[in-house]
C-alpha cells in the first residue's frame, strides 16, 4: 500500500514538472516569434502579440533601430540565437524574463546564403502575461550591447 502511494506522488510530481517544462517552453516559443518579428521590422505582427504595445512603441524599441549602424545596416537576416538569463514569475501569474538575443546577419556588401558575418548582441527585459491560451507581452525593453564579426 505505502508503494502504491510513493508511486502514484512520485508520478503527480513528474506531471507537473512535465506541465512547467511546457508552460516554459510554450511561453519561450511565443517571445522568440515576437523578437524575430521585431528583428525584421514587422512590427503590426509584434504588436498583434502583445497586450496593447503599439507599433509606434515598438519601432521606437526596434532591434535595429538600437544598433549604432541602423536598418541599412541589415541585408541578410539569419535566425538569432536566445539565451534566456532568468525568469521571474510575478503574483499576478505574469512572467518577466531576461533574455540576451544574438542577431546574426550579414551587412550591405556580403553575399553569403550559408552563414552569418556579424552579430549584434541584444540585452531584452519582457514581461509576459497568458492571455486567451497564448502568451502576449505586455512590456518589452530592448538595449544594444555590441556589434563584432562572427569568426569561424
Amino acid at each position: 500500500m505505502k508503494r502504491n502511494i510513493v508511486i502514484a506522488a512520485i508520478a503527480i510530481v513528474a506531471a507537473i514538472f512535465a506541465f512547467r517544462a511546457y508552460q516554459q517552453r510554450s511561453m519561450r516559443k511565443d517571445y522568440e516569434k515576437f523578437a524575430e518579428a521585431i528583428i525584421r521590422r514587422h512590427y503590426d505582427v509584434a504588436a498583434a502579440m502583445t497586450t496593447g504595445l503599439t507599433e509606434d512603441e515598438l519601432r521606437a524599441a526596434g532591434t535595429q533601430e538600437q544598433t549604432w549602424g541602423g536598418p541599412a545596416m541589415f541585408q541578410t537576416l539569419f535566425p538569432s540565437r536566445y539565451r534566456y538569463e532568468s525568469t521571474k514569475t510575478e503574483s499576478d501569474g505574469s512572467v518577466t524574463m531576461q533574455v540576451t538575443q544574438e542577431v546574426r546577419f550579414n551587412p550591405v556588401g556580403v553575399e553569403s546564403a550559408v552563414r552569418p558575418a556579424m552579430a549584434a548582441t541584444m540585452h531584452q527585459t519582457a514581461t509576459m502575461r497568458k492571455v486567451g491560451g497564448a502568451w502576449k507581452i505586455a512590456t518589452f525593453e530592448n538595449k544594444f550591447e555590441k556589434m563584432d564579426a562572427i569568426k569561424y
